[in-house]
């Protein structure tokens, strides 16, 4: 049967920690009979080895329970997922400036209502209002142009908005969702690898994105 370590790489000549010492041969894992790693959680690496090894705490190995071992698989889901909830955010916004900064200021001033309504109620009625006919006489353009820029514009904005807000609340929901089966090792191993599958997304355009992983909002918005 075997056992749970963690541990941090030595150095590949003399055998000790680089926690302790600054390699000068290069890192690698220590040589432990049976040695397997199988996940790692900052400079600490995580694994199984032979029941005949023992820990070596000054020189950073350390045997782990079960519990012990699930309890830092947790830490470290714990700690992705609040990363993730901060990231998506700034994926958002990296999302906005990329596909909504083109947009002059008169298509946000049309999204708060005044200059879309009187260009949809001009393309409707063909009764303008004074603001759609000095700005029109002044651009060298008819009304109708004028109107038909304004409601394209709008739409247009209101459309990308809504689809990168959507996106957004897929990410985010999905990453507020995620848990742990702590039965065991292999079950909560198997919920940290869980949260790094991938998905293909898009139809004429496809990509390869993270289920979880906000890194891909841009991947999926451009798929759309």
């Amino acid at each position: 049967m075997a056992k749970n370590f963690k541990w941090i790489q030595v150095d590949a000549d003399t055998g000790v920690s680089v926690a302790r010492e600054k390699s000068k041969s290069g890192a690698t894992n220590p040589n432990l009979s049976g040695l397997v790693e199988q996940f790692d959680w900052g400079q600490y690496k995580y694994g199984t080895a032979d029941n005949s090894v023992s820990e070596d705490t000054g020189n950073f190995i350390f045997e782990l329970s079960d519990a012990e071992y699930i309890a830092d698989i947790k830490g470290k889901i714990d700690e992705t997922v609040r990363n993730w909830k901060v990231e998506i955010y700034e994926q958002e916004k990296e999302v906005r400036k990329q596909n909504l900064s083109g947009y002059s200021d008169s298509v946000y001033a049309s999204a708060s209502g005044y200059k879309y309504e009187a260009a949809t109620a001009f393309l409707s009625s063909a009764t303008a209002n004074a603001g759609l006919t000095t700005e029109a006489n002044l651009r060298g353009c008819t009304v109708t142009v004028l109107a038909n820029k304004i409601k394209s514009n709008h739409e247009a904005y209101i459309t990308k908005d809504a689809q990168i807000s959507g996106l957004r609340g897929l990410l985010y929901d999905r990453i507020a969702g995620v848990g742990i089966n702590s039965t065991s090792v292999t079950t909560a191993l198997a919920s940290h690898a869980g949260i790094h599958t991938s998905e293909v997304v898009g139809s004429a355009t496809t990509a390869i994105v993270g289920y979880y992983n906000p890194s891909g909002l841009a991947s999926r918005f451009n798929c759309l």
